[in-house]
């Protein structure tokens, strides 16, 4: 399997993502709001290429096995990460789509509490997916 979609590298990506969340946040922080959206934009693009290359081919192959065994502890781990990370990567793309690379924090001031559960969905998403994770390789 190449490197570029094994599921070592997706996992070290999701960190890549995490990181880049947080220092979207400290530029938040720092009222440096344009750099701040360019960041998000980064991590929700990188997100939606590690699903279509990785999670979604992955969860595609898990699919037969989901469907056979629903009350095993991957498939519905499996099942929990799809759902929230597939609402937490439409929500991120809402929220990327109204704030239109406006540079003050007035163009998505509005959106800042759907910036924060959007965050909360994510972390958890990556908790789930970092528990497929354990179950699939460990």
């Amino acid at each position: 399997m190449s490197f570029l979609i094994s599921p070592q590298a997706n996992l070290a990506l999701q960190i890549l993502i995490l990181m880049t969340l947080i220092a979207s946040f400290i530029l938040k922080r720092l009222r440096k709001y344009f750099l701040h959206g360019i960041t998000m934009l980064i991590a929700v693009v990188l997100n939606a290429v590690s699903f279509l290359l990785i999670m979604g081919p992955s969860l595609s192959n898990l699919r037969e096995f989901i469907a056979l065994y629903t009350s095993d502890e991957l498939a519905v781990t499996a099942l929990i990460h799809a759902a929230l990370g597939t609402v937490t990567e439409v929500l991120a793309i809402y929220v990327l789509a109204s704030w239109r690379f406006h540079s003050t924090p007035l163009g998505c001031a509005r959106n800042r509490k759907l910036m924060r559960l959007t965050f909360v969905l994510w972390v958890v998403a990556l908790i789930f997916g970092i528990l497929v994770y354990r179950l699939l390789y460990s």
